[in-house]
């Protein structure tokens, strides 16, 4: 386990129930640079199963200000991208 994912499961260290969800984020490897966080999953289905755990992923990483988005790869060139700080509405009109 890389120290990005072990930064998210020590997160969740008090909550057994999510992680066991995240049990499929163990098979990704986690890399860091230029502000992004890039998470390369197994194959096609792999990453659908990673996506929905975004959610989950998302608050440690913006907790210590880590980057700016996540991005999903599997081989084959598919790619999902999701921003690390969702901004408020009022953060929108400033």
């Amino acid at each position: 386990m890389d120290k990005l994912q072990q930064l998210v499961f020590s997160f969740y260290r008090e909550n057994l129930n999510i992680q066991e969800q995240l049990e499929p984020l163990r098979y990704c490897r986690m890399t860091r640079s230029w502000g992004t966080i890039r998470v390369e999953c197994l194959d096609v289905e792999h990453l659908e199963v990673v996506s929905d755990l975004v959610g989950y992923i998302r608050p440690p990483l913006a907790a210590l200000g880590l980057g700016r988005k996540i991005v999903l790869r599997s081989p084959g060139s598919i790619q999902r991208s999701y921003p690390i700080k969702i901004p408020f509405h009022s953060d929108l009109l400033a």
